[in-house]
């Protein structure tokens, strides 16, 4: 038996829900990220981690998931996947959050500071970077497990769409780990929960009001 929830969003809505989403994503993101209610605890290290090189220059691919996010959220024109991409989402970070306060990790920046030679540009995207994100919110990567499941959830859209982001989410990943804002494990458990998401959330129905489910094949199940 299907799951069937209430649509949230609809074409009138989309631009304020999609502000209001990620509005709320930051502050609930950097709130443990900043303060904290246990000390954060470092993570072993595997051979992963000992051979991927510090990169600086992948910053740019790093905070190119902010543009990614929105992209994505306006490339769903199926009504009833954007609606699957907002609970999944909301999911994901309800989970992701409680465990950056109940069990807080962290990752060494020391060994890897900022080149001097880096250029200028580079040099304060990374810099206002390490700033605003502290070296904590590590296990499971976040950021990993946001672009893997809205690229899954769009899979059923269009297959050239799906790879698209695809290969964008899978660069933004591999960021994660030269740029030492994460460990393998917290992009291995990252991509582990969009998995797990998408396969709770696909086969869910969304309803208007009134209990009528929306018909993704009419012109009011597409955005």
């Amino acid at each position: 038996m299907r799951k069937v929830l209430p649509i949230l969003v609809v074409r009138e809505n989309k631009l304020t829900a999609g502000v209001l989403l990620f509005a709320a994503t930051a502050i609930l993101y950097l709130t443990p990220n900043h303060y904290h209610i246990f000390k954060p605890r470092l993570l072993p290290l595997t051979r992963v981690d000992a051979v991927v090189p510090f990169i600086p220059q992948t910053v740019w691919l790093y905070v190119s998931e902010y543009l990614y996010l929105a992209v994505i959220y306006w490339s769903y024109k199926n009504l009833q996947n954007l609606n699957r991409f907002i609970y999944a989402f909301l999911s994901l970070q309800a989970g992701c959050v409680i465990l950056f306060w109940l069990w807080p990790t962290a990752i060494s920046r020391g060994a890897f500071p900022i080149p001097a030679s880096l250029d200028p540009v580079t040099r304060l995207i990374l810099t206002v970077l390490r700033r605003a994100d502290s070296p904590t919110n590590c296990f499971p990567s976040f950021h990993v497990g946001s672009v893997y499941l809205s690229c899954l959830l769009i899979s059923s859209e269009e297959r050239p769409k799906f790879y698209f982001f695809l290969v964008w989410s899978t660069a933004i990943s591999l960021s994660t780990l030269t740029l030492k804002q994460h460990y393998f494990v917290d992009v291995v458990s990252g991509f582990c929960l969009a998995v797990i998401l998408f396969l709770v959330f696909r086969r869910t129905q969304f309803v208007k009001s009134g209990g009528k489910t929306a018909d993704c094949s009419s012109p009011q199940g597409h955005l």
